[in-house]
């Protein structure tokens, strides 16, 4: 006699019902893990989703502030136009001095230009 798998036969009612009762809350509790798993692959599809978007987002935001950089650097006037206008910048004071102040990749003398029309 297997003490693990005892045959039906060897069951009383009460055990066999007992038995199809655990046999049915195991099958219930794999569908819910199943579906966990599933709900957690959608959450992580949608983490990937955002990080792909927020990338791209980034790629953009710096492309526009490399081309902003070019114009100022070629015609401040229009430089500082196209960072208000893709909102980079506003077209606050304060605002302009420090994004001046910081001046990365700006041109010393296209700031001096800038700053002697003002």
């Amino acid at each position: 006699m297997d003490l693990c798998h005892p045959e039906p036969a060897e069951l009383s009612s009460g055990e066999t019902e007992e038995l199809q009762r655990i046999k049915w809350h195991r099958k219930q509790l794999l569908e819910d893990i199943q579906k966990l798993k599933d709900e957690i692959a959608d959450v992580f599809a949608q983490i990937d989703c955002f990080e792909s978007a927020e990338e791209s987002r980034m790629a953009q935001k710096e492309k526009e502030l490399c081309i902003g950089r070019k114009k100022f650097n070629m015609d401040p006037a229009k430089g500082i136009q196209y960072f208000i206008e893709h909102k980079l910048l506003t077209p606050d004071v304060q605002d302009i001095a420090r994004f001046l102040y910081k001046g990365e990749g700006l041109n010393k003398t296209a700031i001096g230009t800038y700053l002697g029309e003002r």
